[in-house]
């Protein structure tokens, strides 16, 4: 995306840990890409689009680089390896050098290092820092795999129909013990109303979908799965059958709801886009990545947290307030801003754009 040269990187060979298999994606350029054969989506949409050598190059002299990378989950590599991170950010210190760090994960762990840059997939808007960089998650074009790249609009009917597959059915045993973990943030929500996001996904996910299938003038397309379908281990069924039963809701809905995991983001959301589709997202005071080149109320509708038990009336609300010209252009606009922006092959030059500017 841009003309400018590459940003430089150094992870010297030192840094490897032979007990961490995986190492963060900004390196699948230069070490291989490690994603886990146990978790095919997040393998499939690592194989398919990674970080651009045009836009990062890997030095081998630390003095000569912009950036010393971490090259493990930060959390992770701390808990396996702590002597090797404190001696990869004493080099860093010792040379001046700014350092890459991997804060993705499901929880947001306080990251405390003086000059770095951490990059998120999942943040609170009310607590986010200025040394954070929100990055999508790695989502595979499902356009792309699964449908030729072709991207068949859907024309506006009266009644919106929305999607969802996904785990989403809990039993009541499982749902007390949400509740019992949770207590802390149900008890800081008392005292301050904003904590009330950070409650778990699944319970936001059954929530939403209730309200959405209770609603009248709705058209839920909905596979509520009992496990999680990311690992091979608690699948249900064929990873091809989950795969393309899933695209299929995508493709034969013209919402997709998307509500936030165990993270404060969605994969979902992601892929839905790449499907061009129109996201319903549940804003659980989440960080979008780009957020000012991007104008993601372009194509989709956002509603808040505290709303979630009226998702259906505001989903309705919408619709009818839609035109069929900003219907289809919305799924226009939705399928590109994950090709041209969110894409993990698009993104690098993004990324690379804002860290050349913080040095």
């Amino acid at each position: 995306m841009s003309d400018a040269a590459p940003v430089k990187l150094y992870a010297g060979p030192h840094y490897k840990d032979p007990a961490l298999y995986t190492h963060i994606e900004l390196l699948f350029p230069f070490w291989g890409v490690t994603a886990k054969e146990s978790m095919p989506f997040v393998r499939a949409a690592a194989l398919q689009y990674q970080y651009s050598k045009d836009d990062f190059t890997l030095v081998e002299d630390i003095k000569d680089c912009d950036y010393v990378v971490l090259p493990y989950s930060y959390e992770r590599f701390k808990s396996v390896n702590p002597g090797k991170v404190q001696m990869i950010l004493d080099e860093a210190r010792a040379t001046g050098k700014p350092v890459l760090i991997d804060g993705a994960g499901d929880l947001e762990y306080p990251i405390d290092v003086p000059n770095s840059v951490v990059f998120r997939v999942s943040q609170y808007r009310y607590s986010a820092k200025d040394n954070e960089i929100t990055v999508p998650f790695p989502a595979e074009d499902l356009l792309q795999s699964f449908r030729g790249g072709v991207h068949e609009l859907r024309t506006k009917q009266d009644i919106p129909s929305i999607g969802f597959t996904g785990w989403a059915d809990i039993s009541a045993l499982k749902r007390a013990k949400i509740f019992i973990k949770e207590l802390p943030i149900t008890l800081g929500a008392l005292f301050d109303e904003k904590r009330g996001a950070e409650h778990k996904g699944l319970l936001f996910r059954k929530r939403a979908l209730a309200a959405l299938s209770n609603t009248k003038g709705i058209e839920p397309h909905f596979t509520a799965r009992a496990t999680y379908s990311g690992h091979v281990a608690t699948i249900s069924g064929t990873v091809k059958n989950n795969r393309e039963e899933f695209v299929d809701n995508l493709a034969g809905s013209d919402y997709a709801l998307a509500v936030r995991g165990d993270a404060n983001a969605s994969v979902r959301f992601y892929e839905a886009l790449s499907m061009g589709r129109i996201p319903v997202f549940l804003d659980t005071a989440c960080v979008l990545p780009l957020e000012d080149r991007i104008n993601y109320r372009d194509f989709c509708v956002f509603v808040d947290w505290r709303d979630t038990d009226r998702i259906g009336e505001k989903l309705v609300e919408f619709h009818r307030s839609v035109t069929p010209e900003r219907f289809a252009l919305m799924q226009h606009k939705a399928r590109e801003a994950y090709e041209k922006y969110l894409r993990i092959d698009s993104f690098s030059g993004h990324l690379a754009d804002m860290l050349r500017k913080r040095l």
